[in-house]
């Protein structure tokens, strides 16, 4: 009687979830599962209706979906930043993830809209642009699929030039309630890659550049991963020579941002394992004028 019991109770549960639009799907087939949260990340900003109206479609196709937004204030058109920030965000969430990727570059004609499954078992809406490079080297792709089959967009046969509402979110939605993508269109065998440069090492400096700000804060982010710079032989506490651009600096290696007074430049490790520079409570982009791509050379620590 108390196992009946219950098992109603849970029942009513589920049954409940659904109706009101929460994180239960019941499928005939697959049983009744856990909807996949959906993480987006655009170039789209805030200041319009175009992500609003996304998650619109989505909660259409399923309504309950759950959203997370990585952020929408990539600069324009930029793979590069992207691909940073995808990479770094992946690894914080769990299998079956489904990110919807909307930053593209309409010059890119080979730019298809795919599906990605990644061995990590999270997947990818998104143009084949090269954004999926970092974490295709990282964490290995098991498939890929073209979005090729119009059935899967709602009955939108003419998509617009607004892929992110005609194309990508409504094949993302149908992900994150769990269907399996075999019909979405044919495999692709390779997806596009950017073009990754390599740190030049040598016996005496580190060459490589900045890649990115730290986002209002004007932290310089390097290319420059931590073995490389420790392996050039400095300690917590060292004086690092630096060549940011075409200006000199010499930055003291420390673990926190405290270990140096207020408005004191450092160097430090960051949390994606890369050389990082930055002022105590300042900005040192505006201080010192520096861009991205600026060159960034780390002078290797001399044996004493």
């Amino acid at each position: 009687m108390l196992k009946s019991i219950c098992f109603c109770l849970i029942l009513v549960v589920i049954q409940g979830c659904s109706s009101q639009g929460g994180s239960i799907v019941q499928d005939p087939e697959r049983g009744t599962r856990s909807l996949a949260p959906v993480v987006l990340m655009s170039d789209f900003g805030t200041f319009d209706d175009g992500i609003a109206i996304c998650k619109g479609v989505m909660l259409k196709v399923q309504p309950g979906l759950s959203f997370i937004d990585i952020t929408h204030q990539i600069p324009a058109f930029s793979v590069r930043d992207a691909a940073r920030f995808l990479a770094n965000s992946t690894p914080y969430f769990p299998d079956g993830t489904v990110f919807l990727v909307l930053v593209e570059r309409h010059t890119d004609k080979n730019a298809r809209p795919i599906v990605a499954k990644s061995k990590r078992g999270q997947y990818f809406v998104l143009a084949d642009n090269g954004i999926l490079s970092l974490v295709a080297e990282r964490d290995g792709l098991e498939k890929v699929r073209e979005i090729k089959d119009l059935n899967w967009l709602q009955g939108k046969k003419n998509p617009s030039t607004f892929m992110g509402r005609d194309i990508y979110s409504p094949v993302a939605a149908r992900l994150a309630r769990g269907e399996g993508f075999s019909s979405v269109g044919p495999e692709v065998e390779k997806v596009n890659l950017i073009d990754k440069k390599t740190l030049q090492v040598s016996d005496n400096q580190i060459a490589g550049e900045v890649v990115a700000l730290d986002g209002p804060f004007g932290n310089l982010i390097t290319d420059i991963t931590a073995p490389a710079f420790l392996n050039a032989g400095y300690v917590l506490g060292d004086k690092v020579p630096v060549l940011i651009g075409t200006a000199r600096h010499r930055l003291p290696f420390v673990k926190t941002f405290d270990d140096v007074p207020l408005n004191e430049k450092l160097l430090y490790i960051d949390s994606t394992d890369h050389v990082a520079v930055a002022i105590n409570q300042g900005n040192f982009a505006e201080r010192y004028k520096i861009k991205p791509s600026a060159k960034f050379v780390v002078i290797t620590k001399k044996e004493k």
